[in-house]
């Protein structure tokens, strides 16, 4: 019983970092694709949303601003998936 509860405890410590979710990057090539995945979105309101979100993100961007820049481009990948 021991062996069996440390071979799913070995398991769970090597399988939670695969299915932890990846962090979001703020750079050109990161919003150029999350700019393409928003131009195949069909419902218009999402799209305007995500457009919004990627808008700011690229702002943010450019300002310097990394933390609000990741977080904008979160929220138009998060509103993408609802698709």
């Amino acid at each position: 019983m021991l062996k069996r509860i440390a071979t799913f405890a070995l398991i769970a410590a090597f399988a939670s970092p695969a299915l932890a979710q990846q962090k979001v990057v703020c750079d050109e090539a990161s919003i150029a694709k999350a700019e393409q995945q928003v131009a195949q979105i069909s419902d218009g309101a999402k799209k305007i949303e995500s457009t919004k979100e990627l808008t700011m993100a690229r702002d943010a961007m450019m300002a310097n601003d990394m933390e609000k820049c990741t977080s904008h481009l979160d929220n138009a990948i998060k509103g993408m998936d609802a698709m």
